[in-house]
């Protein structure tokens, strides 16, 4: 039959990337411990050196909380979550005394990024050299507090392995509760994850308020306010909330009060039909960059929203644009007239997100984009400073299935890359992907230095990878309510926290589901 090729690279694509799941540790009998040996409470993700001491601390009735230099919001933020844990607090600074809790932002602490050190004798006292660390150290108090009053005397040393550890949100299918995102955010400070992406506009809605363009805003939608709120409360826990508008597809909300701007295939093949329907928010989604109109509706937005968020990065899409480009002769047409006679569809589609991505480095901001954005057979180039998530070896329905602009050729290439990969990290409430969700065993199985396509990052290529998200897709925004959708993010939001922090370490799953257990939620 004519599609068993493709049905056999399927099985061989998915079977190589089982193959280099399963050759990682999945369970494993309970670590021994000495007797002897003074024993923390339970964190997760764990922490990463633990040197015994003597004495111990205890908790007493009223927690003071001593706000050393730089630390005074850190201190705040940790007093009102042991409040509402259950514990009387109150801040101080100055001279700390036995059952003190100290948080201080100085040079004593450890050098790496993020890393933190917790010293635990009559006082216990968490010193970093950044406001994150010190953030990293109190959630990782809260949580043993939560299960006992008396620490070991000691010293905890802890840093992550990988500078990104994020959850990402389909706002743009379905709109989701400022109060639900805030209490997402405190479950990911809990586990000392760093980045919410908000995936802003798709086929179902346009979830910013644009002054500039107003007819695009969706009935439900965040007002300047909401997003100043989410942002906000966000920094109190370190978080940095990455914005994405998609660009040049996805754009359904955004075109249609804008139909003329709609790209238009030439022909369209029963199997056209079909992936028409299913990827870039269904074929009206995708806006005809030939048209002059184009690029200055995508400037507005971009001029507008950019400068509203205050984190470094802005995420432009680029995925499931067009990859048969025969399909669109208009694009070939244009790229001569604008760019010259021997350029053609791809490089028309490079030269956009070149155009896009200066856009966004002129506030001071990185760019970034998906993977299969990034076009094929063209005589442009990509610029290298736009950061590529990295979440499909191809570029139609089979993410396990190609080799396009794979990891190692991109990191040759002099990019940074995010691993996205469709399996494991991604999760859909409903539509075509549910059926594909990996089990959150199966994301416990697996390590960020996986790629969908089975392959890894050589050694000299590993600090090009910044880390991994946790995807929800609500590809149908019917399927499940907010509420619904609770209990399978916090299913694998701590397994995504572990991966990125330290790794398994061996640990089996059914233990580290215990240890999810022992910690606890923090009280909303």
């Amino acid at each position: 039959m004519t599609y068993a090729p493709r049905a056999v690279g399927v099985v061989l694509a998915v079977g190589l990337f089982l193959a280099a799941l399963f050759a990682l540790p999945f369970r494993s009998a309970p670590t021994a411990r000495a007797e002897s040996t003074p024993v923390l409470p339970i964190s997760v993700p764990s922490v990463r050196e633990w040197q015994p001491g003597t004495g111990r601390f205890e908790l007493p009735d009223t927690v003071r909380v001593v706000a050393g230099a730089g630390a005074g919001a850190v201190a705040g933020r940790f007093a009102e979550d042991l409040h509402r844990a259950g514990h009387a607090t109150t801040v101080t600074s100055g001279v700390a005394r036995p059952g003190d809790v100290v948080l201080r932002v100085d040079d004593s602490g450890p050098a790496q990024a993020e890393a933190y050190r917790i010293d635990i004798a009559a006082t216990v006292t968490v010193s970093a050299r950044t406001r994150a660390g010190v953030m990293h150290g109190a959630q990782t108090l809260l949580q043993w507090f939560s299960q006992r009053r008396a620490l070991p005397g000691g010293t905890v040393s802890d840093r992550p392995d990988y500078v990104e550890r994020g959850l990402s949100l389909d706002l743009g299918r379905q709109f989701l509760s400022v109060d639900w995102i805030k209490q997402r955010i405190r479950e990911m400070a809990y586990y000392r994850m760093n980045v919410l992406h908000m995936h802003l506009s798709d086929r179902y809605g346009f979830r910013l308020e644009s002054k500039s363009h107003p007819e695009i805003t969706s009935p439900e939608h965040y007002s300047p306010a909401n997003i100043s709120e989410i942002i906000s409360y966000a920094a109190e826990y370190g978080i940095d909330v990455v914005p994405e508008i998609g660009f040049p597809s996805h754009m359904n909300a955004i075109l249609e009060p804008h139909p003329e701007l709609i790209l238009h295939p030439a022909f369209t093949s029963p199997v056209d039909s079909v992936t028409d329907s299913l990827l870039a928010g269904t074929a009206e989604g995708r806006i005809d960059l030939s048209n002059p109109r184009a690029r200055p509706l995508i400037e507005d937005l971009l001029r507008e929203f950019v400068p509203q968020f205050p984190s470094h990065y802005f995420h432009i899409g680029g995925d499931e644009y067009a990859s048969d480009y025969s399909r669109y002769p208009q694009l070939d047409a244009a790229a001569r007239t604008t760019l010259g006679p021997r350029f053609g569809a791809p490089d028309l589609i490079a030269d956009f997100f070149n155009w896009a991505g200066a856009i966004v480095r002129s506030y001071g901001k990185t760019p970034r984009m998906w993977n299969d954005g990034i076009p094929h057979g063209g005589s442009i180039s990509i610029d290298t400073s736009i950061i590529v998530d990295h979440w499909t070896a191809g570029n139609g329905l089979l993410p396990w299935v190609g080799n396009d602009n794979g990891p190692e050729q991109l990191a040759d290439q002099g990019r940074t890359l995010s691993n996205a990969a469709f399996t494991p990290t991604y999760w859909a409430t409903g539509g075509y992907a549910a059926p594909l969700n990996a089990p959150p065993e199966l994301l416990y199985a697996w390590d960020p230095g996986l790629f969908v396509n089975g392959t890894r990052l050589r050694p000299d290529q590993r600090s090009q990878l910044l880390g991994s998200k946790l995807y929800v897709w609500c590809d149908d925004p019917t399927a499940m309510t907010e509420q619904q959708m609770v209990g399978p993010i916090q299913a694998r939001l701590p397994i995504m926290a572990q991966q990125l922090w330290s790794g398994t370490g061996g640990v089996g799953y059914d233990e580290f589901t215990d240890r999810v257990r022992a910690v606890g939620s923090p009280a909303p």
